[in-house]
C-alpha cells in the first residue's frame, strides 16, 4: 500500500491559499448584493462587453429618434394649426364669391364685398409668412428629412410652395399663387364696384379660389399622414425601449437571492479555511519545525 506524505509548507500555502479564495470570493459577491450590479466593469464578462456596447448602441440611437420624433410632431402639428385657420378663412373668401354672384348686387354691396376680401387677404398674408414659439418659419422655404425609425425618413415640415403655390417666398409672399388668386378676387370686386369691366371672367377667378383651396387641403392631409407615421412610429420606439429596458436589467442587474446565497456559501467557506489554519497553527507539526 503506497502512502502520501505532504509537507509542512504545502499544508500551510494549501490552507493560506483556501482562504486568500474563499475571501476574494465573498468579497466580490458582497459586492453585487450590497451594489445590485452583476458586473463592476463591463471587462468582467466578455458577452456583458459585446452586448453591453451593443446596448448603449441602441439606447444611443434610440434617443436620436425620440428626439427626432418630438421635432417632427411639433413642427407638423404647428403647420396643421396653421393650415387650419388658413382653410377657414379660404371658406369665408369662397362663400364671399357666392355672394357676389348675385345679378341683384349694387356697386355699394360690391364695395363691402371687397373690403372683406381684402382683410382676409391681408391677415392670410400674415399667417403665411407667421412663426413658432422658437421663432422659426412654421412654413420653411426647405425642409430636410429625418429618420424617426430604422429605415424611415419623413419630411421635418410643411413646406412654404407646398401649401401656398409657386412663386412666393418669406420675403415676399405677395408673390405666391395662393395671395395671388386671393388678389384676383380682390380686384374684381373692385372693378365691379366701380362699374367696370372685369379683366379676369369670373370663372377665372372661381377657379383660382379653387386651385389654392385644393392645395392647403392636399398639403394638410400629407401632414397628416407624417403626423400619423410619427405616432406609429413612437409606439415602435416605446415598445422598442421597453425590450431595451429588460435586456439591460437582465444583463447587469444582479439576481440579489442567487447572489445572497452565493454571498453565504462564500463567507462559510471562508471561516471554515480560517478555522482550519487555526488548528494547523496549533497542531504539533509546527512545532518541530
Amino acid at each position: 500500500m503506497m502512502s502520501v506524505r505532504f509537507s509542512s509548507n504545502q499544508v500551510v500555502d494549501a490552507g493560506v491559499q483556501g482562504m486568500d479564495n474563499a475571501l476574494a470570493d465573498a468579497m466580490s459577491w458582497n459586492k453585487k448584493v450590497t451594489s445590485g450590479k452583476q458586473y463592476s466593469t463591463a471587462s468582467d464578462n466578455a458577452y456583458a462587453v459585446s452586448r453591453g456596447v451593443r446596448l448603449d448602441f441602441d439606447i444611443s440611437r434610440l434617443d436620436m429618434f425620440k428626439a427626432n420624433q418630438n421635432f417632427v410632431a411639433s413642427s407638423h402639428a404647428n403647420a396643421q394649426t396653421q393650415m387650419d385657420s388658413l382653410i377657414n378663412e379660404m371658406n369665408k373668401l369662397k362663400q364671399l364669391f357666392v355672394q357676389s354672384r348675385d345679378g341683384s348686387l349694387n356697386p355699394s354691396n360690391y364695395k363691402a364685398l371687397q373690403v372683406q376680401a381684402e382683410q382676409i387677404r391681408d391677415a392670410m398674408k400674415d399667417q403665411m409668412v407667421a412663426r413658432d414659439a422658437t421663432g422659426n418659419p412654421i412654413f420653411n422655404e426647405t425642409v430636410n428629412q429625418v429618420q424617426i425609425e430604422p429605415n424611415v425618413m419623413v419630411a421635418s415640415g410643411v413646406k412654404f410652395d407646398d401649401v401656398f403655390g409657386s412663386g412666393g417666398s418669406l420675403a415676399h409672399p405677395e408673390n405666391a399663387s395662393l395671395y395671388q388668386n386671393i388678389d384676383n378676387f380682390v380686384t374684381y370686386l373692385g372693378e365691379m364696384a366701380s362699374g367696370i369691366q372685369p379683366t379676369r371672367a369670373q370663372n377665372v377667378v372661381s377657379d383660382g379660389l379653387n386651385a389654392s383651396f385644393d392645395q392647403m387641403t392636399m398639403a394638410e392631409q400629407r401632414s397628416g399622414g407624417v403626423a400619423l407615421q410619427v405616432d406609429n412610429a413612437k409606439n415602435a420606439m416605446t415598445a422598442f425601449g421597453t425590450q431595451m429596458a429588460a435586456s439591460q436589467s437582465a444583463l447587469l442587474d444582479t439576481d440579489m437571492a442567487a447572489a445572497t446565497a452565493s454571498y453565504t456559501r462564500a463567507q462559510t467557506l471562508l471561516n471554515a479555511a480560517q478555522a482550519m489554519f487555526a488548528r494547523l497553527q496549533q497542531s504539533n507539526l509546527f512545532s518541530k519545525l
